[in-house]
């Protein structure tokens, strides 16, 4: 799939790889997890990449040791604020109407599980799926709008990402998609040692 251009009628896509929880679950950062001989943020970038994001960077923690890319990588503003403080950092630095963003812990999910939410989005509207337990955030297009929504939710303490999405959704700034059952299983994460292993 060759990545999207610019068009005035077609805005740029962004994209943005969350890389910088501390893995303490799995004993070891998952983002130098290998799967198909590739590290998992690497993995994760070329999914962006083949779903039509330009520019791609990879969000880290302050003081996270680097994973070799420092010009696509960029950090958290803030410590210790989880996601949302890495979804922040990424709408900041990009200058693109959509960014893709994806979790480097969710190693089934593909390109077209974004050229599906690409097709949904529209001028100031981005697209997340949807399925019976809630949201999939960390594997979402957001519009460059939702930065002030986020950014608010960050000073007032409110961190969860199922609240930030469905305030977008309610404010038309996301569309809720929904996937056939099939697909949703992409979006099993690696929390533990026992979930790398099944897969």
């Amino acid at each position: 799939m060759h990545a999207l251009k610019t068009s005035p009628t077609l805005p740029v896509l962004a994209g943005a790889v969350l890389a910088g929880g501390r893995s303490t679950r799995m004993g070891r950062d998952k983002a130098r997890m290998v799967v198909d001989g590739v590290p998992l943020w690497r993995r994760q970038r070329g999914v962006l990449e083949s779903a039509g994001a330009g520019r791609v960077v990879v969000v880290l923690r302050p003081r996270q040791r680097s994973l070799g890319r420092r010009r696509d990588e960029i950090r958290d503003r803030l410590s210790d604020h989880g996601p949302m403080a890495g979804l922040q950092a990424a709408l900041a630095d990009t200058r693109a109407d959509w960014l893709a963003v994806l979790a480097v812990d969710m190693p089934r999910v593909d390109a077209r599980w974004f050229r599906r939410l690409r097709r949904r989005c529209r001028i100031g509207t981005g697209a997340v799926v949807r399925t019976a337990d809630g949201y999939e955030p960390l594997a979402a297009i957001y519009p460059q709008a939702a930065l002030l929504v986020v950014e608010r939710r960050l000073q007032g303490g409110h961190l969860a990402l199922q609240g930030l999405v469905k305030e977008l959704v309610r404010r038309r700034q996301m569309v809720a998609v929904r996937l056939p059952a099939a697909a949703l299983r992409q979006a099993a994460n690696w929390n533990t040692p026992a979930d790398a292993a099944r897969d």
